[in-house]
C-alpha cells in the first residue's frame, strides 16, 4: 500500500489536534511530547494520540525530526 503524502482535509477531531499542536510550538518554541498532547486532547491513552500524530504526518500537515523528541513541525 502506498503512503499518502498529498494534503487532504481532515477530520474534526484531527483538525483540532494540528491546531493544538501548532498553538502549543508558538507558545513554547518547541513541540509537545506524546503525554502532553494526551493531556490537551483529554484522552487515557498515548496509542490514541500516536494515531491521530502520524495520521496528521501521512497526510501533510506535519512531519517529524530525525529521531528525537519533541521534533514534530508543522508543513
Amino acid at each position: 500500500m502506498k503512503k499518502n503524502t498529498k494534503k487532504e482535509g481532515l477530520t474534526p477531531k484531527q483538525k483540532w489536534v494540528f491546531e493544538a499542536i501548532k498553538d502549543f510550538i508558538q507558545q513554547n518554541g518547541h513541540s509537545p511530547s506524546y503525554e502532553e498532547i494526551k493531556q490537551l486532547m483529554g484522552v487515557r491513552s498515548k496509542s490514541n494520540v500516536h494515531a491521530y500524530v502520524h495520521r496528521l504526518a501521512t497526510r501533510g500537515w506535519i512531519g517529524f525530526g530525525n529521531g528525537r523528541n519533541r521534533s514534530i513541525y508543522i508543513l
